[in-house]
């Protein structure tokens, strides 16, 4: 079970090179990470129309020229390709196009983390919200089915697994249930999808912090999903925002995640997803190291519980 942190825009916000940056976080004793793929291209502006042009509209050959350096960087510095996010939302309102642009940029996306062995790839739904008709659950429902069911082709190709995640959505200012916040429909996706398929190229990545924000019974949660999760993002908050920041610096009870993901047998990377606490703009340079170490040791005892190593 390998302790991995996303790298979001971390790394090319640190103001040191990619290979210090990964070594770095390898050096604080990370066994591999969750590599964004929205950060060194501007997902956002291209959804505005903004910009005509897509990275990975590329040739994988292309593609792989222009991520030399940063995968150099991560593979001396002996860190693993455990997973990787994909750019979000896939869609834009009022172009209903923008979703099948995103489909086949999530299909070279596809393409690419088979090529470099990267086995997760969390791809967010479109959300349902409460507030606009045409994103009314059944709506986004057939909207979702048709976004995740277009890659199962070049899912079955591969041993590419997509995952689903579980999302909230922001309504006058509160926190609002989105597509998969809710168990039991996270299990209707995975499973749908999955018998579509006729293979297992569908799961979840588990966020902890999105449970959190909406006062979702973790443990619950879990329970219900069990081996449909495949991944993890792991981060806390006092479920007033969505702040990505460490265990322990927020009101998740922990214990009873690390028992319940004990308890369903989880076996993916213990992956944190704490950007937040990490970014230049919020500490000083010399403090990163610590964070990193200490965020990796939180990551150790995790492990240790769910090897049984300590009482829950």
């Amino acid at each position: 079970m390998d302790i991995t942190i996303q790298t979001a825009g971390t790394p090319y916000d640190w103001g040191m090179s990619l290979e210090d940056s990964y070594q770095m976080i390898r050096d604080a004793g990370f066994e591999g990470i969750d590599w964004s793929f929205s950060h060194r291209h501007n997902w956002g502006r291209i959804r505005d129309g903004k910009i005509e042009h897509y990275l990975f509209e590329e040739s994988l050959e292309d593609i792989h020229a222009y991520y030399a350096d940063e995968l150099e960087a991560i593979q001396k510095s002996g860190l693993k390709l455990i997973m990787g996010h994909a750019p979000c939302p896939p869609e834009a309102k009022g172009c209903p196009v923008f979703t099948d642009y995103a489909i086949e940029v999530y299909k070279q996306i596809i393409r690419f983390c088979e090529s470099i062995g990267l086995r997760y790839l969390v791809i967010h739904g479109i959300k349902k919200t409460i507030d606009d008709d045409t994103h009314a659950e059944e709506k986004v429902r057939r909207m979702n089915m048709h976004l995740y069911s277009q890659l199962i082709p070049i899912l079955k190709e591969t041993n590419v697994v997509v995952c689903l995640e579980n999302l909230f959505y922001v309504f006058q200012g509160n926190m609002t249930e989105s597509t998969c916040s809710d168990a039991d429909e996270a299990v209707w996706y995975i499973d749908s999808l999955n018998e579509m398929a006729d293979k297992e190229c569908f799961g979840l990545c588990l966020d902890t912090g999105h449970l959190n924000v909406l006062g979702k019974n973790q443990e619950k949660f879990i329970h219900t999903l069990g081996k449909r999760i495949k991944t993890l993002h792991l981060h806390d908050n006092c479920g007033a925002a969505d702040d990505h920041l460490a265990p322990y610096t927020g009101n998740i009870y922990w214990n009873s995640v690390i028992k319940a993901l004990r308890d369903v047998g989880y076996e993916g990377p213990l992956n944190f997803e704490t950007f937040k606490q990490i970014q230049k703009n919020h500490i000083d340079r010399e403090v990163l190291p610590i964070w990193l170490r200490t965020i990796y040791q939180i990551g150790e005892i995790f492990r240790a519980k769910m090897e049984g190593l300590y009482d829950m």
